[in-house]
């Protein structure tokens, strides 16, 4: 496994190391790159159940958490994608593109954004459970995953502007 990691993101090794003077965390990468995967198998799972269906899957109506036609919330998912992967670079590779003050923001509406989801899960759960809405469990669970990398990227967008503003 340690390898593979090495292989993945280049020039860390166990742990936190110093590259040009910023620390890279390796678990950050491997917890957004993992959280990424995740979206990526719901996008191919609802798609293989919109076009292919197979029995083992949940139904194409399980995924689909709102009203958005599946084309809109098919292209909005690749866009989500790409962003997801631009973050994963910016990473890997320590790309700063906010400052502090972006940076907090960011992890607050996050923050937020998981609240909001959990909150939603919880009452789907109990208030609401003849809400269609408030039961789309994959949908809620994948919008806690995306806020959880909101979370991380901004922590880590902070981090970094952090540093520069010490040099």
């Amino acid at each position: 496994m340690q390898r593979f990691l090495q292989r993945l993101v280049p020039s860390v090794l166990p742990g936190d190391v110093i590259q040009a003077g910023v620390r890279i965390e390796l678990w950050s990468v491997v917890a957004v790159s993992a959280l990424s995967f995740a979206f990526l198998i719901r996008v191919a799972g609802q798609a293989v159940q919109r076009w292919f269906p197979v029995e083992f899957l949940p139904p194409f109506a399980a995924w689909q958490g709102s009203a958005m036609s599946y084309p809109a919330l098919l292209a909005c998912q690749i866009v989500i994608l790409a962003l997801l992967g631009m973050a994963i670079c910016t990473i890997v590779h320590r790309a700063r593109v906010l400052g502090t003050t972006a940076g907090r923001c960011v992890m607050a509406a996050g923050c937020a954004y998981f609240a909001l989801m959990l909150a939603r899960l919880a009452l789907g759960l109990t208030v609401f459970a003849d809400s269609g809405w408030f039961t789309a469990w994959i949908s809620t669970l994948l919008h806690l995953d995306l806020a959880a990398v909101v979370i991380l990227w901004g922590r880590d967008q902070h981090r970094l502007a952090r540093l520069a503003n010490h040099r």
